[in-house]
């Protein structure tokens, strides 16, 4: 295994934060400047204001804010990492009480080594709904199996600002050795995952996993609307754009991917959302500018949470990715 140095150690290529030129490219996409229109509260402003000086202090709104959706990082022209950038400064911010410290459960039974020769991190969402699993691992086939930790504390803490250490997260990665292909559903857990493993090129998020099936693939209508998740998309949009531009091409859907081909979210995965704190983003006006402009017949999304917003927030018809599967 790669030796960590923390989720936030700056990965082959990233260019440091204070190399930021300040251009505001990154704000074009950002949920919180387009609802609020205050450059303070993104990642832009919150750069340029600690390399000019302001104290950490005076960035905990900014940082707050953060639905960590990783829609600024594409469209950074200096390749500035700016999800792990954001993590570092929360952990900074929560040692010192200044942001809100979401209870963490820590006793988590170890897991044993997993047998399996394809296993499905499921993240918290998916692993508490039990019809999309079942979906889920009828497309993926009988040697698919569903991992026992889905290490949804150590996501929390991270998220939050917590410490997490390098013993930890080597504990969590010592089960996944010599598991041939690892399938996550979790955008932030794919990102750990992927800089952490020494063969990440054998891991997939769920949404491609899943549209390697050509009945899935065929299942997808030029009237959907199809919801990449979008943690994992954005930090790995080089490795995916074509794929998506190609079933793109192929079905005839619309997708949440913008001109800049960055997709945008609908928040409903954060923190602040799962775990009912304060936040200033509004998941409704998320929904509505994702559909602006659209009239699809039907939702097709990724990530359970998205399920859950579009469900809420629109009158259309939501389905899993998993659910489309021509028989």
């Amino acid at each position: 295994m790669k030796k960590l140095s923390r989720y936030d150690h700056t990965q082959p290529g990233a260019i440091d934060p204070a190399q930021c030129n300040g251009c505001g490219v990154c704000m074009l996409s950002c949920p919180v400047w387009h609802q609020h229109r205050t450059k303070a509260l993104t990642y832009c402003g919150r750069n340029r204001a600690a390399i000019g000086g302001a104290d950490e202090d005076d960035l905990a709104p900014s940082a707050a804010a953060c639905i960590l959706c990783g829609s600024c990082e594409p469209l950074c022209p200096m390749g500035i990492r700016t999800q792990q950038s954001t993590l570092a400064l929360r952990r900074n911010l929560a040692r010192r009480g200044l942001l809100p410290n979401p209870r963490v459960a820590r006793d988590r039974k170890k897991p044993e080594r997993a047998a399996a020769s394809r296993l499905i991190i499921p993240g918290a969402s998916l692993r508490d709904n039990g019809r999309i699993i079942s979906a889920v691992l009828r497309v993926l086939g009988g040697e698919a199996k569903l991992h026992a930790d889905d290490g949804s504390d150590l996501l929390l803490s991270l998220e939050a600002g917590g410490e997490v250490s390098d013993a930890q997260i080597q504990e969590y990665l010592a089960p996944l050795e010599g598991v041939p292909e690892l399938i996550v559903a979790d955008g932030l857990m794919f990102n750990l995952l992927y800089s952490a493993l020494p063969s990440p090129k054998s891991m997939l998020p769920l949404g491609p996993a899943l549209l390697r099936d050509p009945n899935v693939r065929a299942g997808i209508k030029s009237t959907d609307f199809y919801m990449i998740e979008t943690r994992a998309y954005n930090a790995h949009r080089h490795a995916f754009v074509e794929l998506y531009s190609r079933l793109r091409r192929e079905t005839g859907c619309t997708t949440n991917l913008d001109l800049q081909r960055v997709a945008t979210p609908t928040g409903a995965s954060c923190m602040q959302h799962r775990e009912g704190l304060k936040t200033i983003i509004s998941i409704e006006e998320q929904v509505k500018w994702l559909l602006e402009g659209r009239r699809p017949a039907r939702i097709v999304v990724e990530h359970p949470d998205d399920l859950e917003a579009f469900s809420r927030y629109t009158k259309l018809p939501v389905v899993h990715l998993a659910e489309v599967a021509k028989p």
